[in-house]
């Protein structure tokens, strides 16, 4: 039957010598809502997406692209801060010694937060929430917010900010 069919197209099956059939699920993963063949270290786009994981060539902003937030410019590693975020998707950031250009996505990375820094929740339930990073723990960190509470959020939801 055909809808029988469609369902195990990502499958392969051998017969072997004794009769038994072997089947082989081959390994998908889903990359930016597209289903990727995945095949040793490599990621195989399908039909359905580019494939890409990561956004600076397609022009989309991450979830951290956004005012006050630490970033580094990828063609020389300078240290910057966005300022401001355009109609356009790109941004203007203010480099240490006090230029200021304009970026798209792609040219900068986040710098990580450490201990100490400043904080942005980026995503979660905590979103927006500010504070100073008191200790990172695995995965999790612990801030502190302005009215000294504490919070518990995941690591990875956490943009390094220029205080106010």
């Amino acid at each position: 039957d055909g809808d029988e069919q469609s369902r195990y197209d990502d499958m392969s099956s051998a017969t072997s010598p004794n009769g038994s059939v072997a089947i082989k699920q081959e390994p998908y993963a889903a990359v930016g809502g597209a289903a990727v063949k995945s095949e040793g270290n490599e990621i195989k786009k399908d039909e359905m997406g580019s494939g890409m994981a990561d956004n600076e060539d397609v022009g989309e902003a991450a979830v951290w692209f956004m005012e006050r937030v630490c970033v580094t410019l990828k063609r020389n590693d300078s240290p910057a801060v966005i300022k401001e975020i355009n109609s356009d998707k790109t941004a203007v950031v203010e480099l240490d010694e006090g230029t200021v250009l304009t970026v798209r996505p792609g040219e900068v990375s986040m710098v990580q937060p450490q201990e100490h820094d400043m904080v942005l929740v980026t995503g979660g339930a905590d979103v927006g929430v500010e504070g100073e990073l008191v200790c990172i723990d695995g995965t999790d960190a612990i801030l502190k917010e302005s009215n000294e509470n504490f919070k518990i959020v995941d690591f990875a939801h956490l943009a390094k900010i220029k205080p106010n």
